[in-house]
């Protein structure tokens, strides 16, 4: 199963990679003396938001912060580590675990894992595992349509890793972007979806209607004390009572840490300033931009080792 859903991803990178070919990056004036690229997610996505939000007030200080909106965390890993005039990217931790995971297996692999930097923690993001009524528990996927979220997304790479890990056989992997997901699973076309954002997630709030009778399954992982790779990764976490109009019961859940993250070649002078101004703004942009800053949180900076930490990041 786990070479399986590897064999997937690998092939949905090279598409990714095909396509990017033929797709060229949207560009600004040559004369802007500190033009930095950061690669986000979707445009309706948390990721996107804050970037615009850094956007604005990197422009106070003369920064010229150019936001590519993305597919997700895949992407971005993959267009940081192959585009010279791409500096940073934000992205899931537990995708950046996942490559060295497969590094013996793929020398590409290999080499994102061994260059990635984080240059700052950003917040926690909770699995939602959203799945049609008469599916009761994880062994009930067995055989099942399941919606791994968009190609390219860092929600794939989650739900490729838990479902390797429950050993659980769907009958189908399907690759849809979360709308087009909730609508499936509303016609019976799939029987479940996941979707990995932070709480509570607007388009889940928008799109899900207590007439659909969905549910979320309670996710989990039987981790053992000495485990020394996902208990680093997976936090076990909780989506609160009614943090949607149709949900009405807690439910258990896992988060993962998201980043800010870079290459170890990417030239400090397009690092820095950025870095510096999150810690620096931090709290104006708590206080005035979108919601999601209220739950950012540097302090796991402290926690991570140096060696994978950016060299163009004081801690």
């Amino acid at each position: 199963m786990k070479k399986r859903l590897y064999s997937v991803i690998c092939g949905l990178l090279g598409v990714v990679t095909m396509l990017l070919v033929f797709v060229p990056f949207r560009t600004v004036a040559q004369t802007a003396p500190l033009e930095i690229k950061i690669v986000t997610g979707n445009e309706f996505g948390e990721y996107y938001a804050i970037a615009q939000d850094l956007e604005k007030i990197a422009q106070q200080e003369k920064l010229d912060l150019d936001i590519i909106p993305t597919k997700g965390t895949l992407q971005n890993i993959h267009d940081v580590f192959s585009y010279e005039s791409i500096t940073l990217g934000i992205g899931q931790g537990d995708v950046l675990a996942y490559l060295n995971s497969f590094a013996n297996d793929d020398e590409e692999a290999r080499q994102k894992a061994e260059n990635l930097r984080m240059v700052l923690p950003l917040y926690k993001e909770q699995v939602h595992l959203i799945t049609r009524p008469e599916i009761k528990s994880l062994k009930d996927l067995n055989g099942k349509k399941i919606s791994l979220g968009e190609e390219g997304s860092g929600t794939t790479m989650t739900a490729s890793t838990l479902l390797a890990q429950w050993e659980i056989q769907p009958e189908e992997l399907r690759f849809y972007e979360v709308r087009r997901a909730i609508a499936a699973l509303r016609q019976g076309e799939i029987d479940a979806l996941f979707y990995v954002i932070g709480v509570p997630s607007q388009v889940l709030q928008e799109q899900i209607l207590p007439e659909d009778n969905f549910h979320f399954l309670p996710v989990n992982l039987a981790i053992t004390k000495d485990d020394e790779f996902y208990n680093k990764i997976y936090i076990p976490d909780i989506l609160p009572a009614n943090a949607y109009g149709w949900q009405k019961e807690a439910v258990e859940t896992l988060a993962i840490q998201s980043f800010l993250f870079t290459v170890e070649d990417k030239n400090c002078d397009r690092v820095t300033p950025v870095a510096s101004l999150v810690k620096n703004k931090l709290s104006v942009l708590q206080q005035n931009g979108n919601p999601t800053w209220k739950k950012i949180d540097l302090k796991p900076i402290h926690n991570q080792k140096p060696e994978r930490m950016s060299k163009c990041v004081n801690s």
